[in-house]
């Protein structure tokens, strides 16, 4: 948590000088779950472990900054099948190059072998 807090807080700065200065992190963490898939609602709620109701809230949102959008699944009432518009890629070009600032700053502090180390052992604790 030491760590993350103040990246969090640079990618909200950074995030709060661009057209995604609305984007909520709740509302991030859906949209990095597409990752690029057009998905059902229903899946969605599933892998994020989300209720219905904060699943359609954060897909309403991104809906509402047009990073996503959302048709009727014909196979299933209720359901809805959710996709990324063309700003969703800006979004991820966005995000990406904080991110790549970050590790690079994490390099710079650590060195290149032990930032590495640090990705792996981080990396090993995402069961």
């Amino acid at each position: 948590m030491t760590l993350i807090a103040p990246w969090t807080t640079r990618m909200d700065d950074a995030r709060n000088e661009t057209e995604f200065a609305e984007v909520c992190p709740a509302d991030i963490r859906v949209f990095a779950q597409l990752r690029g898939r057009t998905v059902k609602l229903s899946q969605i709620r599933r892998e994020m472990d989300f209720s219905r109701q904060a699943a359609q809230q954060a897909v309403d949102r991104l809906l509402g900054h047009d990073i996503s959008v959302a048709s009727d699944d014909p196979g299933r009432q209720g359901d809805k099948i959710v996709s990324i518009t063309e700003k969703g890629p800006r979004w991820q070009s966005f995000a990406a190059r904080q991110i790549r600032h970050i590790e690079t700053e994490t390099g710079d502090v650590t060195g290149e072998d032990a930032k590495e180390a640090l990705c792996e052992h981080l990396s090993d604790l995402i069961v």
